[in-house]
């Protein structure tokens, strides 16, 4: 049996402790704040609930199409801000009995680094609470937003993403700064929930780290439910007056709300863990691990999801976590492959990817639309595409591309395709529920 001590009790941290526990290690998760993380507290999932009255909102306004009389319904804040808290309740003591059951030992704290074997426990005040040993450390403490000063939060006219749960009001307009993942999906959610929205993006486009097709589909879908998109040029500071916010761009030009949301980027949470002392030594914002697929920096420690620096999603992180902690325990694992992990945009459209999807010497594409399937021409709201990549030498699938509704669940299958090292023609052969969306990817494939 080996001691690990987990750093950090978010969704990477829960998975790293459960994952260690359940192969027979004693586990200790250290974190400075309550089981669930930012992630579970004040940002992905109070979203999440958000977005879900946003996408409900939506699919009431396309009663009409299926036949039905059109329902009025207006968004109730205090009613959401008490299901957040529910929400936020009753999956963090869920999880956290679970983690009990595999007697994980919970320790209150911030930890750094006093020795590669060796971290103190402080109080908030500073005040050492224990120090801790350890067989190999996992490393998730997540990341944290990344601020300009002239964009900083408020928490009154200017907030981020952490302000989900407890918004004392929406406003009627809001200025939306940033087009990454969280960016689109509050420029969605404020746009859907009543509130006039203008929509600053930058000259890298809407969703730059993905296909530029994705994000082009979906810039053009929010345009049309009612946002106002204004690309091209950086924020360079927001101004504050008694009517509101200013924001004011680098060319110059002036966008005038009620409010501003800022959602610009994050970085890695490693700053306090006093990583020199374990003998690591970051370069750039940056700290390298194995070439190897196995999370580890050095002989004792690993890092797990947003604090390596790379894509910063949840499920990327759960699944490093997981293998980090296969790894620390000694354990066969596969290496972890970023081209498993489905990146997604919880926006509707949703707009989702997996794997290799951009063009490239002897690599095919195949797309379809949503109207292909019968299930699209029963919903509201049924257009789309899902695409595959796949090699022409051996029609091997590389990747997959969708933008529609639950375009997030229909590329499930390509991930696990793509993990199994499947050709297109095994997707052919298979034939979902009818009618489904979940038919699109083996249609696709057996379009090729």
């Amino acid at each position: 049996m080996k001691n690990i001590i987990v750093i950090g009790g978010g969704p990477a941290g829960i998975e790293a402790a459960r994952t260690a526990a359940s192969t027979g290690q004693k586990v200790i998760i250290v974190s400075d704040a309550p089981l669930g993380g930012r992630a579970g507290w004040h940002s992905l999932l109070p979203s999440k609930v958000w977005l879900t009255a946003a996408d409900t909102l939506g699919l009431l306004a396309g009663t009409y199409a299926l036949g039905l009389e059109p329902v009025d319904s207006v968004i109730n804040r205090q009613q959401v801000l008490a299901r957040i808290k529910q929400v936020k309740e009753a999956w963090n003591q869920s999880q956290k009995a679970e983690l009990a059951a595999l007697d994980v030992e919970i320790v209150t704290g911030l930890a750094s680094f006093v020795t590669e074997d060796s971290i103190d426990v402080h109080d908030p005040d500073g005040k050492l609470i224990q120090t801790l040993t350890a067989d190999a450390f996992i490393v998730t403490t997540g990341s944290v937003p990344r601020f300009p000063p002239n964009l900083k939060p408020d928490g009154k006219r200017v907030i981020a993403p952490r302000f989900a749960s407890h918004l004392k009001g929406l406003p009627k307009s809001m200025v939306v700064i940033g087009a990454g993942p969280t960016g689109c999906e509050f420029a969605y959610l404020f746009n859907r929930v009543g509130v006039d929205v203008t929509w600053i993006v930058d000259d890298l486009g809407v969703l730059p780290q993905m296909h530029p097709d994705a994000g082009k589909a979906l810039g053009l879908a929010l345009v049309r439910q009612g946002v106002r998109m204004v690309q091209g040029q950086f924020a360079d500071r927001i101004e504050r007056d008694d009517d509101g916010i200013t924001a004011v761009l680098q060319d110059g030009s002036r966008y005038s709300a009620e409010m501003a949301f800022v959602a610009i980027g994050r970085m890695p949470d490693w700053g306090r863990l006093n990583l020199v002392a374990a003998g690591l030594q970051p370069e750039n914002g940056h700290v390298a691990v194995d070439g190897y697929g196995r999370c580890q920096t050095n002989l004792k420690i690993y890092l797990a999801g947003d604090v390596d620096g790379g894509w910063m999603i949840a499920n990327k992180a759960m699944a490093q976590a997981r293998i980090a902690a296969k790894s620390a325990a000694s354990v066969s694992t596969s290496p972890y492959n970023p081209n498993n992990i489905v990146l997604a945009t919880y926006t509707e459209p949703q707009v989702a990817q997996v794997g290799e999807v951009r063009s490239g010497e002897r690599v095919s594409h195949v797309r379809v639309p949503y109207s292909a399937v019968l299930k699209a021409h029963l919903l509201p709201e049924g257009e789309g595409f899902v695409e595959l990549t796949y090699r022409e030498s051996d029609r091997r699938l590389l990747g997959g591309l969708a933008v529609g509704t639950h375009a997030a669940d229909l590329l499930t299958a390509v991930a696990l395709a793509i993990h199994l090292k499947a050709d297109i023609d095994a997707l052919a052969d298979i034939f979902p529920a009818h009618p489904t969306l979940g038919e699109l990817v083996f249609m696709a494939a057996r379009s090729v």
